[in-house]
């Protein structure tokens, strides 16, 4: 597996909507493909990527753009990262007549849990009742809602004050204001909605924010090149605005423990657009809807199709395969727009 990793800087700022306009947690496999894509095209041109471009959909794999800390040590230099994936829709109760409230509401407040601690997570997981006997407050929650495996952050010596103030994104909502250009009139008052990156202290390490994604496949060169233009050309919107910049580059390999397992239960780090004939493999699910208009070099901006995809987080009662659907509007004839809805999924069984 091939890891590729951005490192936006402090304050750097990032918009990422969903259909209502308002902010979303992860900027999704399906978005993430369609902005390698369109930065594919502007280096390469639209006839020198179609074609490799429809190769690369039959057989890789994109997972969402997903979080981790970075944790640099001030004193002698030394790093430690966590990764952290999306936390699956199946509920984890320490024992399956679990009623405290106090649990209840501190776990719903975690999303995200950390590859040690997914590890350990899916070993509780009981196929006959569908649900993680697991308790989720045994695990070290940083900063309300990143949850690791306790070995991964005691070794940094951060008090539990520390933990609990670890904070990656600030949320902020700013007022803007609609000037029509043809009086020079204030026509609409609204407030736009944007994630910054923070850098913060806790002991002698320097904590920092970064994003990956999982890449499963042959690895060319428009691919590579691509994604080192996506972090200069940036993700989401308000990009006109100086928001978006992913920072550094990185690459890494991945063993491939964590995608293995005994069983059929799986869970996805992906959005997915599931076939007719895989909806009946759903367990626990979250539906988001995606719509919009067309970002394009060839044509107008239309609107596109809307549909509705499945979260990540999504549980399945055995490997679904998703789909790649077309979501043209009729009237645009310049070129084919394709929404990448393929299931990129992780067993939740033990391995």
């Amino acid at each position: 597996m091939k890891v590729f990793k951005f490192y936006p800087e402090h304050r750097s700022k990032f918009h990422f909507g969903n259909s209502n306009g308002r902010l979303k947690e992860l900027f999704s496999s399906d978005q993430l493909f369609s902005a390698l894509y369109n930065c594919a095209v502007l280096l390469y041109g639209l006839d020198g990527v179609e074609k490799t471009l429809s190769e690369t959909l039959k057989t890789d794999l994109f997972s969402s753009l997903n979080y981790g800390m970075h944790f640099l040590n001030l004193s002698n230099g030394e790093i430690k990262e966590i990764f952290f994936l999306p936390c699956p829709f199946a509920p984890a109760n320490p024992d399956k007549g679990y009623k405290e409230l106090l649990y209840h509401k501190k776990a719903k407040k975690i999303k995200y849990l950390s590859v040690g601690a997914f590890s350990l997570l899916r070993k509780s997981w009981q196929k006959e009742e569908k649900y993680f006997n697991f308790n989720l407050l045994d695990l070290e929650v940083l900063g309300g809602k990143f949850a690791c495996a306790s070995e991964e952050i005691e070794p940094l010596g951060l008090d539990r004050a520390a933990r609990e103030k670890i904070n990656l994104f600030t949320e902020d909502a700013k007022p803007k204001l609609v000037v029509s250009r043809f009086n020079d009139q204030s026509e609409n008052f609204y407030y736009q909605e944007e994630i910054e990156v923070t850098y913060q202290k806790a002991g002698d390490y320097l904590i920092r924010p970064f994003m990956y994604f999982i890449y499963r496949g042959e690895i060319d060169r428009w691919l590579r090149t691509a994604v080192r233009f996506m972090a200069d050309e940036g993700l989401g919107g308000k990009r006109s605005q100086g928001m978006g910049a992913l920072g550094k580059v990185t690459e890494e390999e991945w063993a491939d423990e964590i995608f293995l397992g005994r069983g059929q239960y799986c869970m996805s780090i992906s959005s997915i657009y599931p076939g007719p004939d895989e909806v009946d493999k759903l367990v626990y699910y979250e539906l988001e809807e995606r719509s919009g208009y067309i970002y394009s070099q060839h044509g107008r901006s239309l609107r596109k199709r809307r549909v509705r995809l499945l979260k990540e987080g999504s549980i399945f009662s055995q490997k679904i395969f998703g789909q790649v659907i077309d979501i043209s509007p009729e009237a645009f004839k310049k070129h084919k727009v394709y929404l990448n809805g393929k299931a990129f999924l992780i067993p939740i069984e033990e391995v």
